[in-house]
């Protein structure tokens, strides 16, 4: 499932993905019959392909907040999904005939015991510690608040300075000149190259970035491609070659930045 949900993601142009989970439930409609592969495998197949289907369609939130993860792809997302899951099951979800909760508990158990084990220790062992940015200056880099205040508004003067952005009515924000396609890729540069050159003091995940930014820059681009954006694989795609389109992104934003 992550696999042909990484390929529409990656792939597409418009960030069409609303309807995947639809079209995955009715992909598991249809049981495997290849003949080539042995009957006890295919109805190992068909036993998970149930019960994905079954989850599909009586809990879709599961695997809707593991799709939302930017780390989608990840251990740590796809151990939290099946600990979900194991965690659904124990509250006495109805089944339809063809499913055998108890069976299936048993089997994630065998399977995946350990790593709920060490998940649950490691819990015990370290409290969450969730660091809070209200504010794009905080991830800069400086020895203190107002010299990282300073030079997110040497920043500011800068793009205002070349026409990136303009003032708006409301203090402190300030409005995204590029509506085109390209604007999300300007600003994904941005960052990108920010970071490259070792003004970023704090690197977040792709969602905290993109709310960051929000807090001063006001945009029309689409919240969930907004976020794409800064998703690590997508900003390594800037480290290329000079004949490659992103690169021009790259080269205009360091001539941006030289000064800052």
């Amino acid at each position: 499932m992550l696999i042909l949900y990484h390929n529409r993601l990656s792939f597409s142009i418009d960030d069409n993905t609303s309807s995947f989970l639809d079209e995955f439930a009715r992909y598991l409609e249809r049981p495997v019959t290849y003949w080539w592969i042995p009957a006890h495998k295919r109805t190992h197949i068909n036993v998970l392909r149930a019960r994905i289907r079954f989850v599909l369609k009586s809990n879709r939130q599961i695997f809707q907040n593991l799709l939302s993860r930017p780390d989608y792809s990840s251990f740590e997302a796809k151990r939290q999904t099946i600990k979900d899951i194991y965690q659904w099951l124990a509250l006495g979800s109805e089944a339809d005939k063809k499913i055998d909760v108890k069976s299936w508990r048993k089997d994630l158990k065998a399977q995946f015991g350990q790593v709920f084990e060490e998940s649950k220790q490691a819990k015990d062992r370290k409290p969450s510690r969730k660091l809070s940015f209200e504010h794009f200056h905080q991830i800069l880099k400086g020895k203190d608040e107002p010299e990282k205040q300073y030079k997110f508004q040497r920043l500011v003067d800068i793009l205002l300075r070349e026409q990136w952005i303009s003032g708006t009515e409301k203090p402190g924000i300030y409005q995204f000149r590029n509506s085109g396609t390209g604007g999300r890729l300007q600003l994904a540069a941005l960052y990108y190259t920010l970071s490259k050159q070792g003004h970023i003091d704090r690197q977040l995940p792709a969602p905290q970035v993109a709310g960051l930014f929000n807090s001063w820059l006001s945009h029309d681009i689409s919240p969930k491609s907004f976020i794409k954006a800064f998703q690590t694989e997508q900003l390594d795609t800037f480290n290329c070659s000079t004949n490659r389109p992103r690169y021009k992104y790259v080269t205009e934003c360091r001539l941006l930045l030289r000064d800052l």
